[in-house]
């Protein structure tokens, strides 16, 4: 909002110069963004008479003009062929600078030399576009300076009201403000207004009680419509406004000092002088003054004649019952809208305008008469005209100030300081405060809607008292606990495993698409669904991260990304037994390269380089694992697994099934697993504890056995550590073939056992009996045959 110095000044009597009331504002709470000149015109700029006219001796489109300043007479030239003998105008002279960035200096005409210029009103920075010189409507006192005289000089404070202070979207109450900070009274406008007793045919009816509590009217008679004077074009351009005419110019003037909307009406265009205040039905058709025709789309105000549209209450008037040129009879408006309504009606239709963003953050229901009087008054200054001594004033809902009560030991323990005189302050704001002993009894003002507890008085205490005033003291808080939990510890460190495996840690919305989930349920929990989605592809939560992940994936797949290893650590939500169900998972996604940093190394991701990554992570956490062979909807049917602790699932890993990578456009393997982190957290024990070197060599065998595809190699690997002994340090695959020589539902694995004593060297003879032992147990368990 824009606010002029003058006029802020007509309302409370300060000493501090503008910047001093830009800091005080803007230290309380109310934000001065910047000082503005909104008028870039200087110099000799003063009004004259035109006192002789004639043609330019060489050009048909000039004149000469003869101006009297006062006290010497200039020879002017205008292109303006309407200037006459006889008229007031604005002149500016040598070292003048106009609003358009002009300087004015003497310059010849075709042999005749102009010591000034006439003019307009936008050139002054009065109007956007002006087609003539500005005369003055009446004669005025020569060699006044224009831009002292109508404040063209003036500075203006460009002020940042939040939605909660309706108040402060007015003149009177910024003034409110400084008032109550500097202690200074406050000057309230007192209306003088003269009636005339008349009677006329006129009423008003409310049947939308719900949207407009409160409808006054005014009626005054013999107006007439004209240019407003230049000191009201002024101080409305300097408060963002642009003038019309004096009538429209005197409700905008009235809406911005006092900042309650108005609105008049054509009395002679209102068919059945009646004003009956009516909910839209929907479908209505209404012709605003933005010359823009509106369907209605149901629920909107609308201020009619019984019959006609009149207005869209609380937004904007109707083009049929505006104010025009000849309009003699006025109806002076002045209401009070439902905040809400105004809002929803603004948002639909799309339409702002300075009367509905003040009633949609809320005016004040009380000041009606005090705003119908004050309107009155200035249209009588301006248009002339009676106004009529009956004053029409629905309000079927009266809304009454709220009662808040106080205690004073509560605002010194909020503020952290003893504020003398509290009361003082609030009764400075124009509250109504009785002091009870230990507290007060408040009466807010309905001009304070955003005030309603006692919290909030205290903040109005606190500001208006200066919180710059409270001494800084710094807080000692005893520590009560040593810092992370074991839970965000174990979380860190597992985060840290993954990123030193290479994985890029990502975090993804909790929502996904219901669809997705249906058609591949990997995990098979029931998803709860969400009864307000923000999107039609996120209604459910996240049943597994796979669903986030996967969309990641694909959306750095499109962009050319393609070697990817992504991991996240985030909770999941399903439905069990009727109970809504969350736990924390650890989910990892990969494609692409192994190690695409090494141009050497040609390895994907596979699915033993995935399960390699949970091997070590387990071997970390001291969990020994098992891997079962699995079927899981969304992974490839013969690689994937699900990994189980003590029998119980603690996760599952497999290849992401091409179809459902299709439904995603991604053209690489893609590899997933998911832990369960509160489990893997519950079964971790002490880690791996530190071995020395040892100190007798180790002696290596290898086997390869011919096994049918789909045999699970683990199940040789066990045996040979069973049997083994303690002698066995290591088993292992060394190698996968298939091909020349092997037939075709056969494949063969090599497998490699190492042995060791602690305390001595093994001989070859004891290392051979043993490791044939265990060879030929394992034939006869499995019904397999060596190689070789």
């Amino acid at each position: 909002m824009r606010v002029p110095e003058s006029w802020l000044r007509e309302f409370v009597d300060l000493d501090w110069d503008i910047e001093q009331i830009a800091e005080r504002l803007t230290f309380s709470g109310t934000s001065v963004e910047d000082i503005l000149r909104p008028f870039n015109v200087s110099g000799e700029i003063i009004t004259a008479r035109v006192i002789e006219r004639f043609d330019h001796p060489a050009s048909e489109k000039l004149i000469v003009c003869k101006v009297d300043t006062g006290k010497r007479i200039y020879t002017v030239i205008t292109a303006d062929k309407t200037v006459n003998e006889g008229d007031y105008v604005i002149l500016a002279l040598e070292g003048a600078t106009l609003n358009n960035g002009l300087k004015i200096e003497p310059r010849e005409f075709k042999g005749v030399i102009s010591e000034g210029m006439l003019c307009s009103l936008e050139e002054l920075g009065l109007e956007e576009k002006s087609d003539r010189v500005y005369r003055f409507p009446d004669p005025v006192e020569l060699g006044v300076n224009v831009v002292e005289e109508y404040g063209l000089n003036e500075r203006v404070l460009d002020i940042e009201i939040t939605p909660n202070r309706p108040d402060c979207l007015s003149i009177i109450g910024v003034a409110r403000e400084l008032s109550a900070l500097s202690g200074r009274p406050l000057n309230k406008p007192q209306p003088d207004v003269s009636f005339v007793d008349e009677d006329v045919q006129f009423d008003v009816e409310i049947e939308d009680v719900e949207g407009c509590p409160r409808y006054s009217a005014r009626i005054m008679k013999g107006v007439t419509v004209k240019d407003s004077p230049l000191w009201m074009k002024a101080r409305l351009v300097a408060a963002g406004v642009r003038s019309l005419n004096n009538v429209v110019d005197a409700t905008n003037y009235v809406m911005i000092e006092l900042g309650h909307p108005v609105h008049a009406f054509d009395l002679n265009r209102l068919k059945n002088k009646i004003i009956v205040v009516k909910s839209a039905k929907g479908g209505e058709r209404v012709l605003l003054l933005d010359e823009k025709e509106y369907k209605l789309k149901g629920g909107e105000i609308l201020i009619t004649d019984g019959e006609n549209v009149l207005a869209l209450g609380g937004i904007m008037g109707g083009m049929e019952s505006g104010v025009y040129d000849d309009t003699r009879d006025l109806v002076l408006e002045v209401a009070y809208f439902d905040p809400v309504r105004i809002r929803k009606a603004s948002k639909a239709l799309g339409i702002s305008s300075e009367s509905s963003y003040r009633f949609e953050r809320g005016v004040d229901p009380n000041d009606v008469e005090l705003v119908s009087l004050r309107l009155a008054e200035l249209i009588q200054k301006l248009a002339g005209g009676h106004v009529l001594g009956k004053f029409w004033d629905v309000y079927p809902r009266k809304i009454e100030s709220k009662k808040v009560m106080l205690r004073k030991a509560r605002i010194e323990k909020i503020l952290g300081t003893k504020v003398e005189e509290p009361g003082n302050i609030l009764k400075r704001l124009e509250f109504q405060v009785e002091d009870r002993g230990d507290s007060y009894e408040v009466l807010v003002p309905t001009f304070r809607p955003d005030v309603e507890r006692e919290i909030d008085l205290i903040e109005e205490i606190g500001r208006i008292y200066g919180y710059e005033k409270v001494e800084s003291k710094v807080i000692s808080v005893p520590a009560i606990n040593r810092g992370w939990d074991e839970k965000q510890l174990f979380r860190r460190e597992i985060s840290q495993f993954m990123k030193g495996m290479g994985f890029d840690e990502v975090v993804t919305f909790s929502f996904v698409d219901s669809q997705k989930v249906k058609r591949w349920p990997l995990v098979g929990r029931e998803p709860i669904t969400l009864s307000n989605p923000i999107v039609s592809d996120m209604d459910v939560m996240r049943t597994s991260q796979f669903y986030s992940l996967i969309q990641v994936l694909a959306e750095n797949f499109k962009r050319q990304n393609r070697d990817l290893k992504l991991f996240e650590i985030g909770k999941v939500y399903f439905k069990e037994n009727g109970n809504f169900m969350e736990i924390e998972t650890l989910s990892a996604m990969s494609c692409g390269l192994e190690n695409p940093g090494d141009y050497t190394d040609k390895r994907n991701v596979s699915f033993y380089t995935t399960k390699g990554i949970l091997d070590e992570l387990f071997f970390r956490f001291g969990v020994n694992v098992e891997y079962r062979v699995a079927e899981i909807p969304g992974l490839f049917p013969t690689r994937s697994a699900r990994i189980y602790v003590e029998n119980r699932e603690i996760g599952f890993i497999g290849m992401v099934d091409p179809k459902l990578l299709d439904e995603y456009d991604v053209k690489e393997d893609t590899y997933f697993f998911e832990i369960d982190m509160e489990l893997l957290r519950e079964c971790a024990s002490k880690r791996p504890a530190y071995r020395p070197t040892p100190k007798f060599p180790a002696v290596r065998r290898d086997i390869s056995f011919l096994l049918p595809k789909g045999f699970e190699s683990v199940k040789i690997i066990e045996l040979f550590k069973k049997s083994g002994g303690d002698l066995v340090e290591e088993v292992g695959v060394f190698d996968v073939y298939e091909g020349r020589g092997i037939p075709e539902d056969m494949v063969s694995v090599t497998f490699y056992v190492v042995f060791r004593h602690p305390e001595r060297t093994l001989t070859d003879e004891e290392v051979n009996r043993i490791f044939e032992e265990m060879v030929q147990k394992t034939e006869e368990e499995f019904g397999i045959r060596r190689r070789f």
